[in-house]
């Protein structure tokens, strides 16, 4: 399972990041828009921020420009780029949320928007691990977009084969700028070499959107606070969930049924398996060196052997999605075998 850093640096960084956030609430028909070869600048007022990847695209959804045209046209014809903003800019009749770091712009939202801070999340959140049946961080990540931690717990867990303990808890995660309310999505880890797994399509993720009561100017969004109690309360509900044993115990009797499940051909299985969920040559060829390592030839195996590649992953956004398609594969393979149609499903035969 891949990490990019402990919970302590993360906190350190969350807290560090917070001291230079600003959020501005302006009519979007007084936004301009200056680029040159080295990028687009947002400028809000005489202050101006260098646009974050994700507000490129929040910017050009707002205008209706298509973000595929302006990342093609950006470096090398930036005041195309500026016409096509600051025309549309002018027609639209919106207050629009925009948050910034630093010197970057990071969002460009609506006026409906409503934050979850991460630094709030992680006030909510680390004290209670210390009171619920034994949970722990094991890997955590911010990035520009979201903050990630995937939490289990030493209490809760099970064996799919002698030896092979699988524990349980939750992978949560937080955006700051729109891409995806606070979310708990279920979280395997297997003890025996470290790999990760999210399992959404074995229970409902738990997803609160940010959207509240619309607000006229900064002062009315800036007053606007989480309800502690309710954020904490719903964490609770959504980490229990995650951690019950009539839950869990589904998805290791799914393990065990996919250690049944024999791989007739492992290169067609996994050409198949890249093919369907988009895998590059480099993730292919990793997934069959630890198929071949692991020396499992079931479907079980062809699992384990994706989520294992998730820790060669130059990213933790891109290992943290291999640890979904593992589950996915896991989920789609034992429910064909189920009806009785593996070998239709990326070449398996019980």
């Amino acid at each position: 399972m891949k990490t990019d850093m402990t919970v302590e640096q993360l906190v350190s960084k969350v807290n560090d990041l917070s001291l230079i956030k600003r959020d501005y609430c302006v009519d979007a028909n007084n936004l301009v828009v200056h680029s040159d070869c080295m990028g687009s600048k947002l400028c809000i007022g005489d202050s101006s921020y260098i646009m974050q990847e994700n507000a490129k695209k929040q910017l050009a959804s707002l205008c209706n420009i298509p973000y595929s045209y302006i990342n093609r046209i950006e470096g090398r014809y930036p005041e195309l780029v500026d016409i096509n903003y600051n025309t549309a800019l002018q027609d639209i009749r919106s207050t629009r949320l925009i948050r910034t770091i630093g010197q970057h712009a990071r969002a460009v939202l609506s006026d409906k928007y409503r934050r979850f801070e991460n630094e709030d999340v992680l006030k909510t959140l680390l004290p209670m691990l210390e009171n619920y049946k034994g949970l722990s961080v094991v890997s955590s990540s911010l990035t520009d977009a979201k903050m990630y931690l995937k939490i289990v717990s030493a209490k809760e867990e099970a064996e799919v084969r002698v030896g092979d303990v699988i524990q349980f808890g939750a992978l949560i995660t937080n955006s700051e700028v729109g891409m995806g309310g606070i979310a708990i999505t279920p979280f395997c880890l297997r003890l025996v070499c470290t790999n990760g797994m999210t399992l959404p399509k074995y229970n409902k993720s738990v997803r609160h959107i940010h959207l509240g009561k619309r607000f006229s100017t900064i002062e009315e969004y800036e007053a606007s606070t989480v309800d502690e109690n309710d954020l904490f309360s719903r964490v609770s509900i959504s980490l229990l969930s995650a951690l019950d044993p009539l839950y869990y115990m589904k998805v290791i009797e799914k393990m065990k049924l996919a250690a049944e499940i024999r791989v007739v051909d492992y290169q067609d299985s996994i050409d198949k398996v890249a093919k369907h969920f988009g895998l590059d040559e480099e993730e292919r060829l990793r997934i069959i060196h630890h198929y071949l390592a692991e020396h499992d030839t079931t479907l079980y195996g062809l699992v384990n052997a994706v989520t294992r590649s998730a820790q060669d992953s130059l990213t933790y956004v891109r290992a943290t999605e291999l640890e979904k398609i593992g589950s996915d594969i896991l989920y789609e393979g034992v429910k064909a075998a189920n009806r009785g149609d593996e070998s239709e499903v990326f070449g398996l035969l019980s």
